[in-house]
């Protein structure tokens, strides 16, 4: 009850001090999951209406199959610079941490959950996404027109909007390839870069992935622009949700999975992956960058 009252979700104060924020969740939440062509992924989303946010918080419902019910295709992603790429929300939430006494919302985490399809029309070859080294090649092709393709304009032009991806990380207990990375934006000051997306994705089709993304957002900084308060409980609540994704494959993909493995040995994403050159429409892919596993699949740029 103290702690009610001490984090309530007001700003009656302006007060830009250093504060630790509440974690919005001092308890154990259950699972949402949702079912991706019979496999059933699961993680911690608690629901959350942060008076701060005006995103909408969604979630597709248990019972529907996102992959069963939309045989024909996802949408095209309007937000890419070419038609090659579908893409569908499963899941969204803003987490608001508020400061002590009345001091307002000192910063937001956003999650989101998405598949992401590669339309038949533009695919590759044969390869399936449940095999690593074709799964990093379509994630440079995907890498380079979400993010490579956003440049600075004017005489600026050769300096990319964003940078990455960085802090990569293959993790290993997944049942399917799977890494984390950051892609960060950047300002038109090439060592200007702040507010990264953090991303974590796996393939669930041999065409299709998933993708789970936390955005940071600070509101309260100093007269010197710095952040006024302690990040920690943000990256503990992030920190906690990825910890407890789970992804249980169907028999069907669970078959098609060990295909893969008894054909390539492991299932490990690379342990290094090198930032990519952007802005992409200036430095097209090299049949030699990062990833020697890049060159399993021919680059469509």
């Amino acid at each position: 009850m103290k702690d009610l009252l001490k984090y309530a979700p007001v700003e009656w104060r302006k007060r830009d001090e250093f504060c630790i924020p509440r974690n919005p969740f001092s308890s154990v939440a259950n699972k949402d999951s949702i079912l991706l062509g019979g496999s059933r992924l699961s993680f911690l989303a608690p629901v959350h209406r942060p008076k701060h946010s005006n995103l909408k918080q969604t979630l597709i419902p248990k019972k529907y199959d996102v992959l069963e019910a939309r045989s024909a295709g996802l949408r095209v992603d309007l937000s890419m610079p070419n038609e090659h790429w579908g893409a569908m929300c499963l899941l969204s939430r803003t987490w608001a941490f508020y400061g002590p006494w009345m001091t307002g919302c000192k910063g937001e985490l956003f999650f989101n959950v998405a598949i992401v399809e590669r339309f038949k029309e533009y695919t590759f070859n044969a390869a399936s996404f449940f095999n690593p080294l074709a799964f990093e090649a379509a994630l440079v092709n995907y890498l380079n027109d979400r993010y490579g393709s956003e440049n600075w304009g004017g005489n600026l032009s050769h300096v990319p909007r964003h940078h990455g991806p960085v802090h990569w990380k293959s993790i290993s207990h997944f049942p399917v390839p799977c890494a984390s990375f950051k892609i960060f934006n950047r300002g038109e000051d090439p060592n200007n870069l702040a507010l990264p997306d953090n991303l974590l994705v796996f393939p669930i089709s041999d065409r299709h992935f998933v993708e789970v993304c936390f955005v940071h957002e600070y509101y309260s900084r100093d007269e010197h622009g710095t952040i006024a308060f302690d990040t920690a409980p943000m990256q503990e609540l992030q920190d906690k949700v990825v910890k407890s994704i789970e992804l249980k494959l169907s028999p069907d993909v669970q078959s098609m999975v060990d295909k893969v493995k008894s054909e390539v040995g492991s299932l490990q994403m690379c342990k290094n992956f090198s930032p990519l050159k952007w802005p992409a429409n200036i430095y097209p892919l090299e049949a030699d960058s990062g990833s020697e596993a890049r060159q399993v699949l021919k680059a469509d740029v």
